[in-house]
């Protein structure tokens, strides 16, 4: 079997990966035999190199069709589509964001459909494909009018993926991820890692800025829950889905207030550690774009199949710090 991870060196994918090169998957043909990890920028340091079969790293741009069909220059069986341009950088630059996030999607979806048999196609999308009103609860069949380039990038991605399912030259599996926590660093400016700098900074001693109202409710969803999520998706039966192939991950919601107290809870509790201070200043453009992000995201079809949301923000916070441990 021969496995391509998309968007590898980045927080989830890195993370994929990693549990891909340390256990046995199945996705219903065969055990894993070789993974192909790439991304447009070199792995960080602990990159994951002691699978027992073969591993190798492409460094390259999606973006490029000649890159993209070096990647399929063998059969694959399994492709996880973790690569994109994230909502800030999709605002900023309308024609790179489509250029990665529809575009190359596309060329991908042509090189499986070219095929002779179909892979398994496993693909991120995200909460940011719905807005406008929306009710107190989001679930799968909620109407997606998204207020963001990349939110428009995704619903567009979901139905191509819908469409190619239906024809039989994939076997796609959608999951709109929340707000992925704990990025681990250095900070970037996505909306996500703001979030994220809520944990991260003031338990590394580092005092950080929050930019939404401490009462903004947000759905979260921890790293090491979203990869377990993206296996189990690997490993459920096609016949599973029927009229979409995409489903939500169930989320935790919490605010900022919330994790910051959760943070001076570790603080207290752990003799020694290092704890920055939060200043808030909401700056009015976040707090658009998440205020137009469902705050209660949930999906019976994951639920029934075992993807489930987090238990606790102090659960996410505690499993931040064994993962640095």
């Amino acid at each position: 079997m021969r496995i391509l991870v998309l968007g590898a060196a980045g927080f989830v994918g890195s993370n994929l990966l990693s549990r891909l090169c340390h256990s046995s998957v199945e996705t219903g043909r065969s055990s894993t035999t070789t993974i192909v990890a790439s991304d447009i920028r070199k792995p960080v340091s602990g990159w994951p190199r002691n699978y027992g079969g073969d591993v190798a790293f492409v460094e390259g741009d999606i973006t490029n069709a000649m890159f993209t069909a070096q990647l399929f220059s063998k059969p694959v069986d399994c492709v996880f589509h973790l690569a994109a341009a994230l909502t800030l950088d999709a605002e900023m630059d309308f024609g790179r964001g489509l250029d990665i996030n529809v575009h190359s999607l596309m060329r991908l979806l042509e090189h499986c459909r070219a095929q002779a048999q179909p892979p398994t196609f496993i693909f991120a999308s995200s909460i940011s494909s719905f807005g406008g009103p929306l009710p107190a609860v989001v679930d799968d069949y909620v109407f997606q009018t998204p207020q963001t380039s990349y939110g428009a990038h995704k619903v567009i991605a979901e139905q191509l993926i819908n469409d190619y399912s239906r024809r039989g030259y994939v076997d796609g599996r959608v999951l709109r991820f929340p707000v992925v926590l704990t990025h681990p660093g250095p900070a970037t400016a996505s909306v996500s890692d703001r979030i994220a700098s809520l944990i991260r900074e003031p338990l590394s001693g580092r005092n950080t800025v929050c930019a939404l109202r401490r009462d903004t409710p947000i759905a979260v969803v921890s790293v090491e829950k979203i990869v377990d999520s993206l296996l189990k998706l690997c490993q459920l039966p096609s016949g599973v889905f029927k009229d979409t192939r995409a489903m939500n991950q169930p989320a935790l919601t919490v605010t900022p207030a919330e994790i910051v107290a959760g943070v001076e809870r570790v603080a207290a509790e752990r003799t020694g550690m290092p704890h920055g201070s939060v200043t808030w200043a909401p700056d009015a453009q976040m707090q658009r774009i998440v205020d137009g992000w469902p705050s209660n995201f949930t999906s019976s079809l994951a639920l029934q199949n075992g993807i489930t949301a987090d238990k606790s923000v102090n659960a996410m916070i505690d499993a931040y710090l064994s993962a640095k441990e």
